[in-house]
């Protein structure tokens, strides 16, 4: 059966059905985003109750029990105080104010007084302003109602702004007693401009909050009897430029309709070049957004999709990408996320539009270019332990975590291209290249189906846009074995140990193309919801650093070790000579201490081995960077104590190594010089320890 939530399925008769909960079916009028972390996204949905999500899950994705219920009418608005997520507002048959976290909701709506005769749509529109510090919340009736204390007190702002003396109510219709404002604009450029749409085409403009208005309706649309919802925005940059979208689907018309006005509603501009003039799922424009950062960028939701301008609507063109071709009720924004409502397919965010706020015609022309990155949150992808949320559950991925890296290609590179990150002192964090990479012998074994696995990346080396997103961690310390931690997130199950999280602080960005280097600075923040001292930070981090340091040296003073390891077998080939015994005897305490490069990763409840070997510490280190990298805390005595044990055992380690090239090699060396052959050379001892 299907019915406004979707798609169900009985198989026995009708006494149960299947969840419509599996299906991104919902019907979206309109959307909104609080000022919390991770930001809730309101919307309110035909049928299915208004809901809100967040947009971002601490599972590493969105599921269930990110979604809340909202107590609000299908229609209308959900609107969050900008001053206090905690206070949100909703509109339909009145407007209600709900608090949380108990999620208690009253009426407010002033239609409640019969003497104020107000009349308004299921689509009551609300909308806050923020002038001169104070907040107020403006409300469409059939006149302009406004709030400063939560609804309390209500104030009319307006005469009756359906109709005017250009434009009467006509007397054959039934539209009067529903006439009334559909749409409400603020500036946020001059105090006390306000635009309203209503109903039935009509658009008015009041400059000096309220006490007067005019009627700028454009001579374009015929205000009469069928419903015109009429949508309007206000520029963030210029108080007299306005734009208009008028739905005249009613009348059967479903071209767009887009007007842009330069002089508070004087005169009007149709803006439309490139949007399609039909479509199956309707053309009309239902809805415009001015870009609050970067002037002459727009974004308007159509019946089948949404559109960009990027010379305030002289010229469109689509920006679709991977979003399905549904009508497109509204658009909202949350710093650098475009968030879209569609009407039957649910809530989409296009994360990190930073690079459409930067785009010009004079990069078409350039070989590569590095976008200004967006600031990064440091966060965490997943706090889950190692059960995985249910893959057939709905759900939906999370932002990439980290910093969202944007560059741009004119031509096929000639050579691998390359991002390095640099901290405040030049120090390298993190390389990326387009070189392929290998996966860890274990990926072909792991303990999971491989679709729970990170796949190898690579810069991508494409014509145009590219991007990637650098998790904010160090480079991936070289190890012997690796284990696989159940992130339960399909394709981010990463191989561990990985690098420690970068600090809170302005990095440099990196990008080298054909030996050219391209730099932008980024900017990484804290997670606003961890409260935890910056020293206490500092320490965890010099802690990260040190354990990281022990798996590079153990790495490094292997390799020297079994350097020394293949120059001796190769001496000889027997066991009996002089020779050859003294290869055998020495190349079994070179083994000793160096371990077993392919030997599996001791799980962190195997016991610690009595001898350590540098694989065997190389391990150990694994281990303890990992455990010690799951959140903001300042290191335990405990964790201090194990990683002081271990950075202790390398030292004896490397002791003995040294002890090995001063007392062993040097006799061996004799012995082979005895024998008329080349001693071998004295390797480096290691020195690093567990200096970062």
């Amino acid at each position: 059966m299907g019915y406004d939530q979707g798609a169900i399925v009985s198989f026995d008769g009708g006494d149960t059905w299947s969840s419509w909960y599996n299906q991104s079916t919902e019907q979206v009028y309109h959307v909104a985003a609080d000022n919390s972390f991770p930001y809730w996204i309101y919307a309110t949905q035909q049928d299915a109750g208004a809901i809100a999500t967040r947009s971002r899950g601490d599972l590493g994705t969105i599921t269930p029990i990110d979604w809340k219920p909202v107590p609000a009418w299908e229609w209308g608005t959900i609107l969050p105080d900008p001053l206090d997520p905690n206070i949100v507002f909703s509109s339909g048959l009145s407007i209600s104010k709900i608090t949380y976290p108990s999620g208690a909701w009253i009426n407010v709506g002033p239609e409640q007084d019969p003497s104020l005769k107000l009349r308004a749509s299921l689509n009551l529109p609300i909308v806050f302003s923020t002038w001169h510090g104070q907040r107020e919340l403006l409300a469409g009736y059939q006149y302009l109602m406004a709030t400063r204390d939560g609804g309390a007190t209500w104030t009319k702002l307006s005469p009756d702004l359906s109709q005017t003396r250009a434009h009467p109510a006509p007397s054959d219709s039934s539209i009067p007693r529903c006439a009334c404002i559909w749409s409400i604009a603020a500036s946020t450029v001059r105090p006390g401009v306000i635009w309203i749409g209503a109903i039935n085409g009509i658009v008015q403009v009041s400059r000096n909050h309220g006490v007067t208005w005019n009627d700028v309706t454009s001579p374009d649309i015929g205000v009469g009897v069928r419903v015109t919802p009429t949508w309007v925005e206000a520029s963030p940059f210029d108080a007299g430029t306005a734009y208009t979208a008028f739905n005249l689907q009613y009348r059967g018309d479903v071209a767009p309709h887009l007007y842009r006005t330069r002089d508070y509603g004087k005169t009007w501009t149709k803006i439309v070049a490139g949007l399609p003039a039909t479509s199956p799922g309707g053309a009309s424009v239902r809805v415009v957004r001015a870009d609050p950062k970067r002037s002459g960028l727009l974004f308007a939701g159509t019946g089948s999709g949404v559109y960009v301008s990027f010379d305030d609507g002289d010229h469109w063109q689509s920006l679709m990408l991977n979003l399905p071709t549904t009508m497109v009720d509204d658009i909202a924004f949350h710093d650098n996320d475009l968030i879209v409502g569609t009407y039957g397919r649910g809530i989409w965010v296009l994360d990190d539009i930073g690079p459409l706020r930067q785009l010009s015609t004079a990069l078409a022309s350039n070989p590569a270019h590095l976008f200004k990155p967006s600031e990064a949150i440091r966060v965490r992808r997943n706090v889950d332990y190692n059960t995985p949320f249910p893959k057939e559950e709905p759900q939906a991925p999370n932002p990439a975590p980290g910093a969202i890296i944007y560059y741009l290609l004119g031509s096929k590179p000639s050579e691998d291209i390359a991002i390095d990150v640099l901290d405040a002192n030049g120090n390298l964090v993190r390389h990326l290249t387009s070189a392929p990479s290998t996966p860890v012998r274990e990926a072909a074994r792991a303990p999971m189906e491989q679709f729970w696995l990170a796949p190898p990346s690579a810069l991508s080396v494409n014509i145009g846009l590219n991007r990637v997103a650098w998790d904010l961690r160090y480079d991936t310390p070289p190890a012997f074995a690796h284990v696989f931690a159940f992130y339960g997130n399909p394709g981010s199950t990463p191989a561990l140990p990985e690098g420690p999280l970068a600090l809170p602080g302005v990095y440099t960005i990196r990008l080298r193309v054909d030996g050219k280097p391209y730099t932008q600075t980024l900017t990484v923040r804290a997670d606003p919801r961890v409260h935890i001292a910056p020293a206490a930070l500092g320490a965890q981090h010099a802690l990260l650093m040190r354990l990281n340091g022990g798996v590079h040296s153990t790495w490094a003073d292997f390799k020297a070790v079994a350097a020394l390891g293949a120059a001796v077998a190769k001496v000889a080939s027997d066991t009996v000579s002089e020779v050859g015994k003294a290869a055998k005897a020495l190349a079994a305490k070179l083994d000793s201490v160096a371990g077993d490069s392919l030997v599996e990763a001791r799980q962190a409840w195997d016991a610690r081995p009595a001898t350590w070997s540098f694989v065997d510490l190389n391990g150990e280190f694994a281990i303890e960077l990992t455990a010690q990298d799951n959140a903001d805390h300042a290191p335990t005595r405990a964790a201090l104590a194990v990683a002081r044990s271990s950075c202790e055992e390398l030292r004896k380690l490397v002791e003995r190594w040294r002890r090995l090239v001063r007392v062993d090699l040097a006799p061996f060396n004799r012995t082979l010089q005895g024998h008329g052959m080349t001693a071998l050379s004295t390797p480096p001892a290691g020195e690093k320890l567990c200096s970062p």
